[in-house]
């Protein structure tokens, strides 16, 4: 049976959700995070918030910051730094503030929060048709180059109503729990983008609109989901149109209940990893496990070093090598193991790399991920 959601889709029709379909991937997730509690904690949210969230919400925009140049922004450092680049960073690290404080999720305080995201960001177009809430015309969502139907966003005289509707389904009633609370959240992030109330920076809104309504009802460890997007970005995409053309929320939610577990595995193997070092790894080196983690197989440090530069300003292949994995290799986190017969750069072999054997336990909890093929 699918539920009706009271959120307008088309003609007299609502979006619907099969919860039935979901059960079993909301009860791994909560299977999985039972015991956790090291991720359900303030300090968890704002630590993946103020970095990997905020390097990852841009990143599914196709924008490629490393954490250097984010911690530089931040830190408001970094004289040589473009406007443009530092204004794509401190706008989403200004709308984070923002809903670290303002609890309040309505008209006026998501007009507040976009005018943070969106300063400086707007083309001359965009400035002159963003009404005192919303655009005043028609948007077209480019998609990988061509026009996509599926997500025009929704005509302007139905704007202010369906946000309504919107605003209406985020604070009705309150969730019973936090796996509640998640799947609010990503109907919400889902349904700001079908609407599309904004000229541009409505993905980058969306997110935090969801990252919003996680903070409000404390549901820490699910901040993570604008990470667990960027890893598997080409199928976002595919889930948000599918879901507009069809009408039905259900496989978006199942797609981002199955990456957010993922990213949370990850994140539970490094937990054990730092533990049994008796160390904390730095911003980067925690970026670079997961990218480990993220491959498959056994792992040279060149392929490593390629999978950086999907994410990250590019730099060659040495470099990588030298700042970002020969740190972990010192700290016996990564083991260094046979060369191959081909070379990173003159004189240097390229290498298999493996996790330290002494660091890794095989949880029970981790079904997607198995350490063990790492070492």
């Amino acid at each position: 049976m699918k539920k009706r959601l009271n959120l307008p889709w088309q003609d007299d029709m609502e979006y619907r959700v099969n919860e039935e379909y979901l059960k079993p991937y909301i009860e791994e997730l909560l299977e999985f995070l039972d015991g956790l509690d090291y991720m359900n904690n303030l300090g968890f949210a704002k630590r993946v918030m103020m970095s990997q969230e905020l390097k990852a919400n841009n990143m599914i925009e196709g924008i490629t910051d490393d954490l250097s140049l984010i911690d530089d922004v931040t830190s408001f450092l970094g004289d040589d730094i473009s406007e443009e680049k530092r204004k794509r960073i401190i706008n989403l690290y200004y709308g984070y503030q923002y809903i670290l404080t303002h609890p309040d999720i309505n008209k006026e305080s998501l007009k507040e929060l976009y005018s943070y995201l969106s300063e400086g960001l707007l083309d001359e177009y965009g400035q002159k048709y963003t009404g005192r809430y919303y655009r005043t015309r028609p948007v077209y969502i480019r998609k990988r180059s061509r026009l996509d139907a599926y997500t025009e966003g929704v005509p302007v005289e139905k704007i202010d109503d369906y946000m309504k509707r919107l605003f209406a389904f985020l604070n009705e009633n309150d969730p019973a729990n936090e796996m509640e609370a998640f799947i609010k959240s990503q109907i919400a992030h889902f349904y700001f983008v079908f609407v599309h109330p904004y000229l541009d920076v409505n993905g980058r809104t969306s997110r935090t609109l969801a990252m919003w309504y996680l903070l409000n009802h404390e549901s820490y460890p699910y901040i993570v989901f604008n990470r667990a997007i960027s890893f598997a970005q080409r199928d976002y995409e595919t889930y948000i149109s599918n879901s507009i053309r069809r009408g039905e929320v259900t496989l978006f939610l199942k797609y981002i209940l199955t990456q957010v577990k993922h990213e949370l595995e990850k994140e539970h193997i490094i937990h054990d990893i730092e533990s049994n070092a008796g160390l904390t790894l730095t911003k980067e080196e925690h970026q670079m496990m997961e990218y480990l983690l993220s491959m498959k197989g056994s792992i040279t440090a060149k392929e490593l070093a390629s999978f950086y530069n999907r994410f990250n300003t590019k730099k060659q292949v040495g470099e990588i090598v030298e700042g970002k994995i020969d740190p972990l290799i010192k700290k016996h986190i990564l083991v260094r193991k046979r060369d191959t017969k081909k070379m990173i750069s003159d004189g240097t072999y390229n290498f298999w790399l493996g996790i330290n054997p002494e660091l890794i336990e095989d949880s029970p909890k981790v079904k997607t991920f198995r350490p063990q093929s790492f070492i």
